[in-house]
């Protein structure tokens, strides 16, 4: 089994193939296994070598959206949820069913390695993606796309529509604000425990940027970015401009379900209860993140 530890959440994949899929994933996923942790409770196991098929009935919800140049879809029936990545090239549709069981939890199976083919390291991404985030929405535990930086040891979460400038702000704190580092460019974890603190964590997903760190920090602040002919920090969003502002960045594919839609706005209004957030109107130069260090300097110190 690969065992595999993310956000505290510890997970494991079974396979017959396991030796090449550990080649596969080894590029992003090294830091994050946990094959000396086998005696640890795992939140679920994928069984990845498991035929999928749709049930008979029409699903509830049909949401198809574009994987990069890959067809997707999610498929939501009343017991299950069935997400699909095509890849075009090989004319293979790899499937991920997360079926609930009578104890309320999910069991997760694929047919990742029966295709004949081997499949797209980033489909492996996805289908991994939404497993924790189901399994693990009941724990206080959100993907939030951003780009996210890590300052006086507190991490901030550049959020924005692609295109905005998310990657390009953080690296100038890494050229401007001493200290600065970066923990992730594209998909970082949050988990909001019982008691209120909010953590953010490293993950294999980092979009197009090499950043894979098992790493760990107080969450600090959301910031979203916006172009503008100038740069200036807004004050901190009240609660509904802040719900606003970082809802559009929870993963979209959970945001077509009730049951889920629920729990991202619940986990995500614990988060906002002590996480400020901001909106930052700025250029793509090295004034910007000045000006938002300064802005942000009752939080980071």
């Amino acid at each position: 089994m690969i065992r595999l530890r993310i956000a505290d959440f510890r997970f494991g994949i079974l396979s017959a193939k396991e030796a090449a899929l550990r080649q596969l994933m080894a590029a992003n996923y090294t830091p994050f296994l946990c094959d000396d942790e086998a005696d640890e409770t795992l939140l679920f196991t994928l069984d990845a070598d498991t035929p999928v098929h749709r049930p008979d009935a029409a699903p509830a919800v049909t949401f198809d959206y574009a994987l990069t140049d890959s067809p997707a879809s999610l498929r939501i029936y009343g017991d299950r949820y069935q997400l699909a990545l095509t890849c075009p090239p090989a004319e293979r549709t790899f499937t991920l069913e997360c079926l609930r069981q009578a104890d309320g939890r999910f069991r997760f199976t694929s047919d990742l390695t029966l295709q004949g083919v081997v499949p797209p390291r980033h489909f492996i991404d996805h289908l991994l993606i939404f497993a924790l985030s189901l399994a693990a929405i009941e724990e206080g535990f959100l993907l939030i796309h951003s780009s996210t930086i890590v300052c006086e040891g507190k991490a901030v979460l550049f959020l924005g529509e692609s295109g905005t400038g998310k990657s390009t702000h953080s690296r100038m704190w890494l050229e401007n604000i001493a200290g600065a580092t970066l923990l992730n460019d594209d998909g970082p974890a949050l988990r909001v425990r019982p008691d209120g603190t909010v953590t953010a964590y490293g993950t294999p997903w980092s979009g197009k940027t090499p950043c894979y760190k098992a790493e760990s920090y107080p969450m600090g602040a959301f910031v979203r970015i916006c172009r503008a002919p100038y740069n200036r920090l807004s004050p901190r969003l009240d609660a509904i401009r802040a719900l606003g502002a970082t809802l559009p960045s929870c993963l979209p594919i959970l945001q077509h379900d009730d049951y889920l839609l629920d729990r991202v706005c619940a986990n995500l209004s614990a988060i906002l209860k002590t996480v400020p957030a901001f909106r930052m109107e700025c250029l793509p130069d090295g004034d910007a993140a000045r000006v938002c260090r300064a802005g942000l300097q009752d939080i980071l110190g």
